[in-house]
């Protein structure tokens, strides 16, 4: 059983465009119950992304919610392509310290965004699979 990271993806992804306020930005957040926005250029490409950590350190730091997203994302953008085991997915987020990975096509298209929730169902889902087939000795030795 292999799982890929698209198999994660459960619906299109939220995006807003340069420009957008901070505050607006996090109006979407809240109306779609996600806890990160990625910031797309015009063909859809991720450039950054926008969390509920990055909103912390803004209000902690008394930054203006009218500010441009993209002057306050985070650039260091970890992206992975669909195409990948979500092994490497959980891998990628341990080693970055993230919670929300974009998700890319070849051309580096976003199309989704996991989460550390996302990623820890789907092994926990694995596992018990593997424990069921009784492939999990080692760990219940």
């Amino acid at each position: 059983m292999s799982l890929r990271v698209l198999d994660l993806v459960r619906r299109p992804p939220v995006t807003v465009g340069v420009g957008v306020s901070v505050r607006d930005v996090v109006r979407v957040m809240y109306e779609n119950s996600i806890g990160s926005i990625v910031i797309v250029d015009d063909v859809g490409r991720p450039i950054g992304i926008f969390t509920e950590r990055d909103l912390l350190r803004l209000v902690a730091q008394g930054a203006s919610l009218e500010s441009p997203v993209d002057t306050v994302m985070s650039r260091d953008l970890v992206v992975v392509k669909g195409v990948e085991g979500v092994v490497r997915a959980a891998m990628l987020m341990s080693e970055h310290r993230i919670r929300h990975l974009p998700v890319v096509d070849d051309e580096g298209k976003l199309v989704g965004v996991i989460s550390v929730r996302d990623v820890v169902d789907a092994l926990r889902g694995v596992l018990a699979v593997r424990a069921a087939e009784g492939e999990l000795s080692l760990f219940t030795a």
